[in-house]
């Protein structure tokens, strides 16, 4: 029913409540278009809390599966989804993604060879500076890109991407 079958920007999200006492938790791949994410396809999660990386794996395996891998532009995803083998998944599939992660995310840093948080490639950046870390980093044994901006005081917006950087955060922003 979309006007453009290919291309296509994905959203991963997930959403978790209650009823009586039945957890409800369903993990969702949506379409983005015209900045609105139509659901999909979904799993509904057997459990509380996140998905975890196969989960994930899964959940774009059957998209692939149905719809093939030339169909997805990028997949934006916020940051509960990270993890050592879903980033592993994505870059050997050479999925583009552009994934949020959290200011104290650990990042190896190969031309420095230490491990540094993310914000700290970002904090001496004047607030809501966005820009593109230069060089490739680590996350959980990964090369990726990274790009944020300070937001305000210890806040920061970071982004990972498995493609350089420039244009994350427009990917990003219509998650």
């Amino acid at each position: 029913m979309l006007p453009s079958k290919e291309k296509l920007i994905l959203s991963i999200d997930r959403t978790n409540w209650k009823s009586g006492s039945i957890d409800i938790n369903i993990f969702m791949l949506g379409v983005v278009y015209k900045g609105v994410a139509f659901p999909l396809m979904f799993t509904m999660l057997p459990k509380r809390g996140n998905s975890n990386s196969q989960e994930r794996i899964d959940l774009i395996g059957r998209y692939i599966g149905l719809f093939g891998k030339r169909t997805v532009d990028c997949i934006v995803a916020d940051r509960e989804f990270v993890g050592k083998k879903w980033i592993a998944f994505l870059n050997e599939n050479r999925l583009q993604y552009y994934i949020r992660i959290r200011n104290n995310f650990k990042v190896f840093l190969p031309h420095k060879n230490k491990e540094v948080k993310a914000f700290w490639l970002f904090n001496a950046y004047r607030a809501k500076q966005f820009v593109y870390y230069p060089k490739i980093v680590g996350i959980n044994g990964q090369l990726c890109y990274l790009s944020g901006s300070k937001l305000s005081g210890n806040e920061f917006f970071i982004i990972v991407s498995f493609n350089k950087p420039e244009g994350s955060v427009e990917y990003y922003k219509q998650r």
